[in-house]
């Protein structure tokens, strides 16, 4: 369907358009600044929009939803990521970081349609309802992870630059340190809660549903590392036993884990999560 291929060349381009936009928004403060601050949020719901109907075109057009390979999970992963922020935007007002959190998502989303195809044949496995709640946690605990990490990072640039009394731009635009903390803290809870049930609903279901299910694959170790990691963020800042600083490093180092997961273990390492 050639308005998928239009989608699929149109949404890279949209996305680095929208990089652009939030980044001249961060790094500069002029005349042009001004022009392109009314459009951040219109374009980021265009590509939210175009990208819902990609999906809808895909799956109207193979017959099944968009989660056959590494390439469209990846896809998928940059909607939610865009779609996560943009809730974020509206309910806390912060536009600053906009420009951290679009570069991951165009990066994934670049990647994905460099390199997308159909494949041939699917795997019946992919029609278990089961593995829709399961894709459903995966994209909405690695969203929440990613854009805890990189909170996580602005907190340790910010906390960083405070210490060393450098009082340049970043320390002009971002928010405060207390506002970081409190949406890294959140997205921590919420990504360690979506990992647990991506977790449970995999122990039910694929040691009945993949033939050469193993335990020692390598998604799941790493997916167990990072659950780990939010597990003890998690539990300590309920109990308040870690510094902030602390706890954003944790966040951090499991969003570094996650992304490597994503972009080497799905596509090159893992046995039964290509499901091809």
């Amino acid at each position: 369907m050639i308005s998928i291929e239009i989608l699929n060349f149109a949404l890279p381009l949209l996305y680095a358009a929208i990089i652009v936009v939030y980044g001249i928004n961060f790094f500069r403060k002029s005349e042009i600044n001004d022009m392109v601050s009314g459009i951040r949020r219109p374009l980021l719901l265009l590509i939210i929009l175009l990208q819902a109907v990609y999906f809808i075109l895909r799956s109207i057009e193979f017959n099944h939803a968009p989660i056959t390979s590494s390439y469209e999970i990846l896809t998928l992963l940059a909607f939610s990521i865009s779609l996560s922020y943009f809730y974020i935007e509206i309910k806390t007002g912060v536009k600053d970081t906009g420009f951290f959190i679009m570069l991951i998502a165009g990066i994934l989303q670049i990647i994905s349609s460099l390199y997308i195809v159909e494949l041939k044949e699917i795997n019946p496995i992919l029609k278990n309802w089961f593995l829709g709640f399961h894709v459903v946690f995966v994209l909405v605990g690695y969203s929440a992870i990613t854009i805890s990490g990189i909170y996580g990072m602005l907190y340790i640039k910010l906390y960083n630059d405070i210490k060393a009394s450098r009082f340049g731009a970043v320390y002009k635009r971002l928010p405060s340190l207390d506002l970081l903390e409190k949406m890294t803290s959140n997205a921590v809870q919420f990504g360690f809660i979506a990992l647990s049930l991506t977790i449970l609903v995999g122990v039910i279901w694929l040691p009945h549903s993949v033939p050469n299910f193993s335990y020692a694959d390598p998604k799941l170790i790493t997916t167990l590392i990072v659950w780990i990691i939010y597990g003890v963020g998690f539990v300590s800042n309920r109990v308040k036993k870690f510094q902030s600083k602390t706890l954003m490093t944790m966040a951090f180092a499991g969003f570094i884990v996650t992304m490597f997961s994503v972009a080497i273990v799905n596509i090159f390492l893992s046995s039964f999560h290509k499901f091809n």
